[in-house]
C-alpha cells in the first residue's frame, strides 16, 4: 500500500516513489517501474482521435490515482486521488487519510487550514473545498438544505458544516496555482537530478545539405560555492554536433549517455567466448541513447564516428512511447525553407518530399511520397504498424493517424 506526504502545488512525496508536478511522462513511468514491488498495475490512456489536444492519463487502479499529462509538452499538470480507502495520505501535521479511516472534511481542514467557503457544483453535486494548489471534491447531501456555512467572526475564512456525520471525499486533486485549468510549462529543478531538459534541435545546414545539428537544453550548472538559492543553478545551453564527430566530442558537448545499446544482432556478441574477436570484426554501429533529450546518436563501429541521429516524438500509441522524452525539432527539407517539426502532420511534409526529389532529378517524383510499411513483430508490438517516408537524407516514421514518431536523419 502506498503511503505519502501530499504537497499542495508540487505533488506527491514518500521514500519509495515521488509524483511530482512537472516530471515529464517517461520519467514518471520508468519511476513507476523501478516500484513494482509496490504499485500492483499501470494502466495508460490518450485520445485516438486526437492525442495532440486530449491529455496523457497514466492510471493506478490499484491505488486510486490518477495522472494528468498535458499531451503537447508531456508533463505531469493534474494528480487526482479518485480512492481514499486504498492509501495512506499525510500533511505537515500527520497522517489525515487511511484505509477503513478516510479523510473528511473536517479532517482535510484540520490537517491544511482554514480556507475560503466552498463551491458548489449543480450539475455534479459535488462542493469543493479549495486550497492553493490544492482541493477536495465532497458529495452533496440529497437534501441541500443541510448544508451550513459557518464565518469566523471578523473574517472572510468559513467552512462547511454538515446536519449529519460529514462526507468522506470522492477525490483529491493536486495541481499547479490557483485553478485546475492552470497549465505548466517547465520542468521544475527537483525533479532534473543531473539530467538534460531539451528546448529544440535544430539542424545545421551547409550548401544545401545537413551536416549536423543544434541541441539546445537545460541542464544543472556548477554554481558558485557562496550561493545559498543552489548548488547547481539551471543554464542553458546551446551544442553543436555534426557528422564525423568522436564519441569523445559527443560526451564532451551532451555527457555521459542514458543508455550504450548495441544492435540487435550484435548484443549477444558478449556470450560468444573466444569466437567474440573475431566476430567483432563484422560490427557496425552502436548508439548513444538519450532518453532525456529524445534523441539517438548511432556512431560507427570502427571509427567511432557519428553516422546517424534519431529523434523521438514520444506520441502516444507509438512502439517506444514511454521511454523517451519528448524532442522538439524543426529540420531543413532540401533547399526550400520548408522546415520538418515534432508537430508536422504527413500531409504537411510530403510535399516538400517531393519537392526534393524532383530537385534531385529521381526517376519518379512520387519515390518519396511512397510509403514502406514497418511491421514489428506482433509478440514484441501491441500497437498498430507505422509508415516511413525519406529523402536523401531524412527518413521520417508515421502512425496512421499522421502524426511523426521519429525522424531519422544520415
Amino acid at each position: 500500500m502506498l503511503d505519502f506526504e501530499v504537497i499542495p502545488e508540487y505533488g506527491l512525496r514518500s521514500d519509495q516513489l515521488e509524483l511530482v508536478l512537472g516530471t515529464p511522462v517517461n520519467q514518471v513511468i520508468a519511476a513507476l517501474r523501478d516500484c513494482y514491488q509496490l504499485v500492483d498495475k499501470v494502466e495508460v490512456a490518450y485520445s485516438t482521435m486526437e492525442p495532440m489536444n486530449k491529455d496523457i492519463i497514466i492510471r493506478l487502479p490499484s491505488d486510486g490515482i490518477r495522472l494528468y499529462f498535458e499531451p503537447n509538452t508531456q508533463l505531469l499538470h493534474l494528480i487526482e486521488v479518485y480512492d481514499l480507502s486504498n492509501i495512506t495520505l499525510r500533511s505537515c501535521n500527520g497522517i489525515f487519510s487511511q484505509p477503513r479511516k478516510e479523510a473528511d472534511i473536517f479532517k482535510a481542514e484540520t490537517a491544511f487550514g482554514a480556507t475560503h467557503p466552498g463551491v458548489y457544483d449543480e450539475q455534479q453535486r459535488l462542493y469543493e473545498l479549495n486550497w492553493r494548489g490544492l482541493s477536495f471534491s465532497f458529495p452533496a447531501p440529497k437534501d441541500t438544505s443541510t448544508l451550513q456555512t459557518s464565518y469566523v467572526k471578523g473574517t472572510k475564512i468559513g467552512s462547511l458544516q454538515f446536519v449529519s456525520s460529514p462526507p468522506v471525499p470522492v477525490k483529491m486533486t493536486i495541481f499547479k496555482g490557483q485553478s485546475t485549468m492552470q497549465k505548466i510549462s517547465s520542468v521544475p529543478e527537483s525533479v532534473i537530478c543531473g539530467m538534460c531538459v531539451p528546448l529544440l534541435v535544430k539542424s545545421i545546414v551547409s550548401k544545401g545539405r545537413i551536416v549536423g545539428l543544434d541541441v539546445e537544453f537545460f541542464a544543472q550548472d556548477n554554481g558558485s560555492i557562496t550561493s545559498r538559492k543552489s548548488d547547481f543553478p539551471l543554464r542553458q545551453f546551446k551544442r553543436s554536433i555534426y557528422f564525423g564527430d568522436t564519441t569523445e566530442s559527443v560526451l564532451s558537448a551532451l555527457g555521459a549517455p542514458s543508455k550504450l545499446n548495441y544492435r540487435s544482432d550484435e548484443k549477444m556478441m558478449v556470450h560468444r567466448g573466444n569466437e567474440s574477436e573475431r566476430l567483432r570484426q563484422t560490427q557496425t554501429h552502436f548508439f548513444f541513447n538519450y532518453f532525456s533529450l529524445g534523441m539517438d546518436i548511432l556512431f560507427n563501429y570502427h571509427t567511432n564516428r557519428v553516422k546517424k541521429f534519431v529523434l523521438h516524438t514520444n506520441v502516444p500509441g507509438h512502439y517506444d512511447f514511454g521511454i523517451y522524452t519528448r524532442c522538439i525539432f524543426s529540420i531543413a527539407v532540401g533547399n526550400k525553407q520548408a522546415a520538418l517539426t515534432s508537430d508536422s502532420r504527413r500531409d504537411e511534409f510530403l510535399d516538400a518530399f517531393s519537392a526534393v526529389s524532383t530537385d534531385c532529378e529521381s526517376d519518379s517524383e512520387s519515390d518519396a511520397t511512397q510509403p514502406v510499411v514497418l511491421n514489428r513483430s506482433a509478440s514484441e508490438n501491441v500497437f498498430d504498424l507505422t509508415f516511413c517516408y525519406g529523402t536523401d537524407q531524412i527518413i521520417v516514421e508515421v502512425l496512421n493517424d499522421g502524426l511523426i514518431a521519429s525522424v531519422t536523419i544520415f
